[in-house]
């Protein structure tokens, strides 16, 4: 079966992508970090200051509503107090109502539409003003009963005799002659302004309703004077109630003066104007501050990251490096073996060309082309050898291939057989006939082999037994080595596979550690069991196909 190449995680082919999982994590907590505290805090402090400012600012527009009550009373009580003043110092005859009608005319002070004088049974003394009502008599009405009762009254507006909608305001006389009544209709246009100026700067709208929900002043928005508001049967309340619905803020209170309700609705815009402002500026100076953030979080971790791949490719470099030469230094143990072999056939040719030398003085010239032959096939074994050795050490391309295992194992061995003889180390073979063969890289498990039962030699030194076992499961395929040397401490075992540890003087602690990682990368295992005392066993499995576990 042709062998393919092998397909190496990205990881191990490109150095700088290694760190990038790392990278992601420590962003990701680092923005964390920085802005689940920002937003909490910020939120927090956001939420309480809009509480006290929206507090603060419900608070003053209260105490501009109760302002405006106040003004729209003392509007009231004023006009009352006018008619009481001109009541007094009024004689009830048309010449003085015309006079004084005048007055307050000339002034600069148009309250009063009109006026008149009207005797206890509701008719006309006196008139002033735009409308015929000299002849119309108002003892059935409701407002001349209040105010015969009261003494002074504000009426709702009512259409009456001029079927225009107006109010009054009546005042009671009561003199040596009889009593009598001034009635007064106040300027809906100069009224309407007074109740109204609060919200005109707002671009709202403010009212007044009667206890009915019906309108007294004309509203802009909210319908029109004498029409049905959306309020029905008002129950009186203390200080000022506040609304928010449909993105308008409405302020109501009732007067003094009369059972009148002011309503003031504005929007919400524009009474925390100044709040959204203050909001505006948090949100920017938060984004602000988490572009700084995150630029600071991306350039500092990324330019350690960078740090962090350029020394981890000088790591990997230096790996290589210590991998090569704990391979090379494996490999010059198991040369010990070879090289005696090719001193032996050295030294064979070396009598074979003395002997020829003797023959050559004796002309036995069949004796020479004998003893020629026989420097040619010794130098034709010792090329065989050097190809075979050079072969097997060499660092080959990682490929995937069809290996049999008990024939990898037997060429190594056969390397290894001068030395094993030197030392008087016994090899016992256990291998299963019918082992399938494999797919994995044959030079990587060369290397495997090769430091396993080289540490199996120098754990025996001399004169021991080494047994190597195969067998076949299910998915994997185990070659078991077990030496019978001094075994392995409880306190080592568990280290043995740890780079740069060891127990020998002249060891580099890497032999096994290379093979963990190697076999970690084909997809396989490696395991150790020993008995202080009773020599050490070392287990590799390998799966039948290749994997990467991307490490």
């Amino acid at each position: 079966m042709p062998a393919v190449p092998n397909s190496f995680p990205k990881s191990q082919v490109k150095d700088f992508p290694y760190f990038r999982g790392v990278w992601n994590k420590v962003v990701v907590i680092l923005l964390a970090a920085s802005f689940i505290p920002l937003i909490l805090i910020g939120g927090g402090l956001y939420y309480y200051s809009a509480s006290i400012f929206k507090q603060k600012t419900l608070e003053s527009l209260s105490m501009e509503v109760i302002n405006h009550r106040e003004a729209i009373d003392q509007f009231l009580a004023n006009r009352i107090l006018a008619l009481k003043l001109l009541s007094a110092n009024l004689s009830p005859t048309q010449g003085a109502l015309e006079k004084a009608f005048q007055s307050q005319s000339v002034s600069g002070a148009p309250y009063f539409v009109d006026l008149g004088i009207i005797d206890d049974q509701g008719r006309h003394l006196a008139y002033v003003g735009p409308y015929d009502l000299i002849s119309k008599n108002y003892k059935d009405t409701t407002w001349f009963k209040a105010v015969m009762m009261r003494g002074t009254y504000i009426s709702d507006v009512f259409l009456g005799f001029r079927k225009v909608p107006h109010f009054v305001i009546a005042v009671k006389h009561t003199s040596k002659d009889g009593a009598w009544i001034i009635r007064a209709t106040v300027n809906s246009i100069y009224f309407d302004a007074i109740v109204s100026g609060i919200a005109a700067e707002r671009g709202g709208d403010a009212y007044l309703i009667n206890k009915k929900g019906v309108f007294q002043t004309g509203p802009s928005m909210a319908g029109q004077l004498m029409g049905q508001s959306e309020f029905r049967h008002l129950k009186s309340f203390q200080g000022v109630k506040l609304d928010e619905q449909e993105g308008w803020i409405r302020a109501m209170v009732w007067l003094e003066m009369i059972p009148w309700l002011c309503v003031v609705q504005i929007d919400q815009e524009v009474v925390f104007k100044t709040q959204h402002r203050v909001l505006n500026l948090g949100i920017f100076v938060f984004v602000l501050g988490a572009i700084l953030i995150v630029l600071t979080v991306f350039l500092t971790t990324n330019y350690l990251i960078e740090l962090l791949e350029s020394k981890r490719r000088s790591i990997r470099k230096l790996d290589q490096q210590l991998r090569r030469t704990s391979y090379l230094a494996s490999s010059m143990e198991m040369s010990y073996g070879f090289f005696r072999e090719i001193n032996d056939t050295l030294a064979n040719m070396d009598v074979a060309a003395a002997w020829v030398q003797d023959l050559g003085r004796k002309k036995d010239f069949d004796g020479i082309e004998e003893s020629v032959d026989q420097i040619k096939s010794e130098v034709s074994r010792c090329r065989k050898s050097i190809d075979k050795f050079l072969r097997f050490i060499r660092p080959g391309e990682p490929i995937i291939t069809e290996i049999g295992i008990n024939k990898t194992l037997d060429d190594l061995l056969g390397f290894l057989s001068s030395e094993l003889h030197f030392k008087g180390i016994q090899v016992k073979l256990d291998y299963q006939d019918d082992l399938p063969p494999i797919r994995s890289d044959r030079s990587k498990l060369r290397q495997v082999f090769q430091n396993v039962v080289l540490n199996a030699i120098s754990a025996i030194e001399k004169d021991g037994e080494i047994t190597i076992s195969t067998r076949a499961g299910d998915k994997t395929v185990m070659v078991t080595v077990t030496d019978d040397g001094p075994g392995i401490s409880k306190e080592n075992i568990e280290k043995i596979f740890d780079p740069l540890f060891t127990t020998k003087e002249e060891g580099t602690g890497l032999g096994l550690s290379i093979c963990f990682d190697i076999l970690g990368k084909l997809g396989g295992n490696i395991s150790a069991k020993s008995e202080p005392g009773k020599g050490a066993s070392f287990v590799i499995e390998l799966p039948f196909q290749f994997w990467s576990s991307g490490q």
